[in-house]
């Protein structure tokens, strides 16, 4: 069975990559609206911000890694005594039968150290590692600088799958190299 599904992974890709991007299912867990902001330079920094929805038991984010940049940290913006800093966290919770939202001034995750920029329009692959279910792999939007969101003209360039048709068998050792992607 898990054969057949690592054969329909190629052809959803080709055939509908933007709404791969919006929604993706393994394990119990659905994740939608992967995007980032631009940056400029090689060097810099970028955030990822993305929903996680956990339709399993309880289950911890862990890991994120991309080949876009040289490190991908997992980071939660706190207020510190009036002032707002970003912590790295060694995992995000998501709780059964919730919805977490990566966002500005919450969760997210952090690239650094870029290997190419990132200009509007552009998408990468994301691996995100869970605790119980497994890895699995987003394609991330990159939007302008100081964007928000994705917004309802985004959404129209994707199917904005809200249930996201649960594409079991989309782990890393289904993917395969995913375009020169480390998958450790």
């Amino acid at each position: 069975m898990r054969r057949r599904h690592f054969l329909l992974v190629p052809a959803l890709i080709a055939a509908s990559p933007a709404s791969f991007a919006q929604s993706v299912a393994h394990g119990g867990i659905l994740v939608q609206h992967a995007w980032a902001r631009a940056a400029a330079e090689e060097g810099m920094t970028s955030v990822v911000y993305l929903t996680i929805v956990n339709r399993g038991g309880d289950d911890t984010l862990t890991h994120a890694h991309t080949p876009v940049a040289t490190a991908s940290v997992l980071h939660q913006t706190r207020n510190d005594g009036g002032v707002m800093r970003m912590l790295s966290v060694a995992n995000i919770p998501l709780p059964s039968g919730q919805r977490v939202a990566l966002k500005p001034g919450g969760y997210h995750i952090m690239l650094v150290g870029l290997v190419k920029p990132l200009k509007p329009g552009d998408k990468f692959p994301l691996s995100l590692t869970f605790g119980h279910a497994g890895t699995l792999i987003v394609q991330v939007h990159v939007l302008k600088p100081g964007a928000t969101g994705i917004t309802p003209d985004d959404e129209k360039s994707t199917d904005g799958d809200e249930n996201g048709g649960d594409h079991n068998g989309m782990s890393h050792g289904d993917m395969g190299d995913m375009g020169g992607m480390d998958m450790k």
